[in-house]
């Protein structure tokens, strides 16, 4: 199934529909500020074996990117954060950025894993803030690969459609997305340290 959502008018019926299946479990392709990604509900086990499963790994050993409505649901599961960290994050969010921070235990024991920290993402994409807003945590996520290593990423909603269909429940298709992933940077030791450069400029860092 294929939804459309228009980013500069967002219906809240058909994310209402979205947010609905998600908390059965269900997975879905959806645009961000970067490349498509795949996601689903963390609180349900469902969900995260079919987005483990794309990755090639088990839950255990999945590290899965988190996609957060704002800063104050972020903190809802991360440690608490200094103020020239807190800062940095503003100056980035919402952007293209993965932000690893320190996970909070609540974090940890509900995905059923030992993990320290958590890469959390807000793309300036009012499809993703408006999902996870309505389901009220964030979305855990995986990015869309291409087999097409030189591809590496589809940005034509038709043609994902037609790729990855079997890859999830439904799909949302908010426009052409970028062939570009994003930027991450460490900010667990309190200082900002750049792990890959991609579309958000890495010279945020200064």
């Amino acid at each position: 199934m294929v939804y459309t959502i228009y980013p500069e008018s967002i219906n809240d019926k058909v994310i209402s529909d979205c947010v609905e299946r998600l908390l059965k479990g269900e997975t879905a392709i959806i645009p961000t500020d970067s490349v498509y990604a795949v996601v689903g509900d963390f609180q349900h086990p469902k969900a995260l074996k079919k987005l483990a499963e794309i990755k090639k790994e088990t839950v255990k050993e999945s590290e899965f990117s988190f996609l957060f409505t704002n800063l104050s649901q972020v903190s809802e599961y991360t440690q608490s954060v200094n103020g020239a960290v807190f800062k940095f994050m503003k100056r980035c969010l919402p952007g293209p950025y993965t932000l690893v921070l320190e996970a909070n235990i609540n974090l940890a024991k509900k995905l059923g894993q030992k993990r320290k920290t958590i890469g959390i993402r807000i793309p300036d994409n009012t499809i993703v803030q408006a999902l996870a807003e309505k389901l009220g945590r964030p979305l855990a996520s995986a990015s869309l690969h291409h087999d097409d290593d030189i591809l590496q990423y589809l940005t034509d909603p038709d043609e994902i459609i037609a790729a990855y269909s079997d890859k999830a429940n439904f799909i949302i298709n908010g426009g052409w997305g970028d062939n570009v992933p994003s930027t991450v940077i460490d900010l667990s030791e309190g200082v900002p340290i750049l792990i890959r450069a991609g579309k958000g400029d890495p010279d945020v860092i200064g």
